[in-house]
Order: structure tokens, then C-alpha cells, then sequence
């Protein structure tokens, strides 16, 4: 188990490796861009675009991971009600993010631009995802990041072009581009999919228990998603533009640290969620080798981070110099955010998805109260350590909820499929 479980990370890191770089060249490209100010406020937009991008599939794609694991015709069955629910909630959810996104930065954002930006991560980036889940189903877990990597390399490539507009128009192009790029990225990936993966396009509506296993893992998921996105949305209210692009940008390095933990999921969580259904001792021992993995590569990447944080300003350019002030207190937060994002897994995967939202809402709840409270007085660094807090308390409760859950001889099975 264990010799499988670290092949397949390891193909998987390999991929995620890549995303990792294509992240990281697209971020130094878009703060030379932008610079703070305008990446700020762009950071700020985006975060909520990716946030509410969650809700669009109602989290069909871990309904058909699910069933896939157990079902072959299980994929094909989830994709016909999938689809068709994603365009009908992404455009929906589309007008209410140009209308929420018009009050986050002042002065506001061109409405052209909050549509087109709305556009890429409400309709077209849940589209990719569900194939993804779909790879990821059929246990091709590195093919599945491929398919995610693909609209962000196209993406990174799409910021070039940009150094030759005119500063007004960088923003704008950038968005156009980063749309077009979104679209190809689901084409290729839709091909790809498509020669592994049976898809039946025979629309259907979904079942009660499939909407309401599916909001579930999409509340969770939603939840999952705001602290790591919530924080730069208000961050630009707390502390300004400018401060709000140079805590994004040092966030943003700090969460890429922890791509190899994602990978070791990712790759653990078809077995994970075979062990909820036929519980065996070996899924007790795949666990605690999951919490063991993530907090040494957490720590290993905290550590790494405060000792190169000098190196920042090169990467960002002179007006994003803070970040080397900065990055050592998010780097505490690394270790953390590793342990919350294994024990959030290990729930999921054990048919637990709402014990996942309780511990990420009371760390959301410390992280807002805790930038409320600090940013006024610390500015950036007491966003930093509202962070450390939240993801503290998140780390704790999450792995007491799992401990709990392992008390038995064997792991409880979650509600049977139907």
C-alpha cells in the first residue's frame, strides 16, 4: 500500500510540479504586470470568482467520484445531469458575481471585465474540473491534473502579450486573453477526457439524493475554499490596494509550497474513499501515513520559506519589496494548512463532508474576526497572523474529528450509495 501510494504521488507531484512553476511564472509575470495596486484589486475580484466557480456543478464531481470507484457506468450516469446544471448555475451565478463584484474594490472594476473574468472561472473552469473528476474517477489521477494544467499553462502564456499594451489597458487584455486561453484549455481537455472516459450528453435532471449528496460536498468545498481565498477579497477593505497585493502575492508562494501534499491527496483518495466503503485496518494505517506526510512536507516547506524569503523582491520587482518582510510570518501557516487540507480529505473520503465544513467555518470565523481586529493596528502582518490562527485552529479540530471518527476497530462506513 504503502509503495503505491508514493509511486502514484509521485507521478502526480509531477504534474502538480508543473502547475506549481506555471503558477509561479504567472504570478511574477502579473505583479510585474500590474503591479500592487491593480494586482491587488485583481486578486481581490478573482478570489471571489474562484470561490463562487465552486457552486456551478453542485459538486457532481465528487458524486461521480464516489460512484466511479465503485460503478463503471457510475461517471457516465453523474455527467448527464452534471452538465447541464453547470451551465444553468454558472450563468445564474455569473450575474450575481459582476453585480457582488462591483462592491469590492474602489474605485469599482469595469463591468466588461468582471463579466469576461466571471465568465472564465464560473462556466468554463467547473467544466474542466468535472472532467478532471472524472480522469481522477477512473483513478488516472495525473491525467486528471494534466487536464486541470492545461488552462493554467495556456493562461500563464497569455500574460505576455500584455507587456506591450499601454498600463490602462493591461488589466483588460489580460482578462480577454486569460478567457481565451480558459476556453481552449476545455476543449483539449474535453479531447483528452473523452478517449478514456465514457461521457453520456443525454441530459437528465438529477435525483433528490444526488442534489443533496452533491450540495453537500459543494458546501464543503465552498467552505474549504474561503479561507484561502476569503482573506484577499478583504484584504483590499482592510488594508488598501496596494498592501492587499503584496499580501496576495506572498499567499499565493506560500500555497504553492504545499502542491506535493495535494498531489499525496489527490492520489490517496480513490483508496480513501474505497476504505469508507469496505472498511479494512490498512485504511487506519493509510491514514495516519497521510497525516505523517503532510506535516513533514508542511514543516520542511515553512522552514525553506523563511530562509529564502530575501529572494522575493527579485522575483516581484522593487514596489513588492514587503513581501520579504512578510513571507516569515506566513510561513508558520504552511505545516498547518498541510494538516487541515489532509484531515478535510480523510472526512470527505470517509462520507463526512459536513464535519469538514464545521471545523473550516470556525476557522473562517477566526480568520475574519482576526483580520478585523489586527489588520487596523498590523496592517499586513496581522492579516498574516489572523491566518496562522485560523489555519491553527482548523489543523486541531480537523484531526480530532478524524482521531474520533478512528476510534472504533475499524472505520465506520458512511450512507450507502443508492
Amino acid at each position: 500500500m504503502k509503495g503505491r501510494l508514493v509511486r502514484s504521488s509521485l507521478q502526480t507531484s509531477v504534474m502538480l510540479g508543473l502547475r506549481v512553476v506555471t503558477q509561479a511564472v504567472a504570478l511574477v509575470l502579473l505583479t510585474r504586470l500590474l503591479g500592487p495596486r491593480v494586482y491587488g484589486n485583481f486578486a481581490a475580484v478573482a478570489s471571489l470568482a474562484v470561490i463562487l466557480g465552486l457552486l456551478p456543478n453542485l459538486g457532481a464531481g465528487f458524486v461521480m467520484l464516489a460512484r466511479g470507484t465503485r460503478d463503471e457506468t457510475g461517471i457516465a450516469d453523474v455527467w448527464r445531469y452534471a452538465w447541464p446544471m453547470t451551465v444553468v448555475l454558472g450563468l445564474l451565478l455569473l450575474l450575481v458575481y459582476v453585480l457582488a463584484a462591483g462592491f469590492i474594490t474602489r474605485p469599482s472594476l469595469p463591468a466588461l471585465i468582471l463579466l469576461v473574468l466571471g465568465a472564465a472561472e464560473l462556466l468554463l473552469t467547473p467544466f474542466t474540473m468535472l472532467l478532471s473528476f472524472a480522469l481522477q474517477a477512473r483513478e488516472r489521477v495525473p491525467l486528471s491534473q494534466f487536464v486541470q494544467w492545461l488552462p493554467l499553462g495556456l493562461r500563464m502564456l497569455a500574460v505576455i502579450p500584455c507587456f506591450w499594451l499601454t498600463d490602462n489597458l493591461r488589466l483588460q487584455g489580460y482578462v480577454s486573453l486569460q478567457f481565451i486561453a480558459s476556453l481552449a484549455g476545455f476543449v483539449l481537455g474535453l479531447w483528452i477526457c473523452q478517449r478514456h472516459v465514457r461521457l453520456d450528453w443525454r441530459p437528465r435532471l438529477a435525483t433528490r439524493w444526488e442534489i443533496c449528496e452533491g450540495a453537500s460536498f459543494a458546501a464543503m468545498h465552498l467552505v474549504a475554499a474561503n479561507p484561502s481565498e476569503l482573506d484577499k477579497v478583504i484584504a483590499t477593505r482592510a488594508v488598501g490596494a496596494d498592501d492587499a497585493g503584496i499580501y496576495a502575492a506572498t499567499t499565493r508562494v506560500m500555497s504553492a509550497t504545499v502542491m506535493p501534499v495535494i498531489a499525496m491527496l489527490l492520489a490517496a483518495q480513490p483508496r480513501l474513499f474505497r476504505h469508507a466503503y469496505e472498511p479494512t485496518r490498512q485504511g487506519h494505517r493509510l491514514i495516519a501515513l497521510v497525516a505523517l506526510l503532510a506535516l513533514a512536507w508542511g514543516s520542511l516547506s515553512g522552514i525553506v520559506l523563511a530562509l529564502l524569503s530575501p529572494l522575493l523582491p527579485a522575483l516581484f520587482g522593487a514596489s513588492f519589496a514587503a513581501t520579504s518582510r512578510l513571507m516569515p510570518w506566513l510561513a508558520a501557516a504552511a505545516p498547518l494548512l498541510s494538516l487541515r487540507l489532509a484531515a478535510g480529505t480523510t472526512l470527505v473520503a470517509q462520507g463526512h463532508p459536513a464535519q469538514r465544513i464545521v471545523f473550516e467555518v470556525s476557522g473562517i470565523v477566526v480568520l475574519v474576526v482576526g483580520m478585523l481586529v489586527l489588520a487596523p493596528s498590523f496592517g499586513t502582518r496581522g492579516i498574516a497572523i489572523a491566518l496562522v490562527a485560523a489555519e491553527f485552529c482548523m489543523a486541531c479540530i480537523g484531526w480530532w474529528l478524524v482521531h474520533r471518527q478512528l476510534r472504533g476497530p475499524l472505520i465506520s462506513p458512511p450512507r450507502a450509495l443508492p
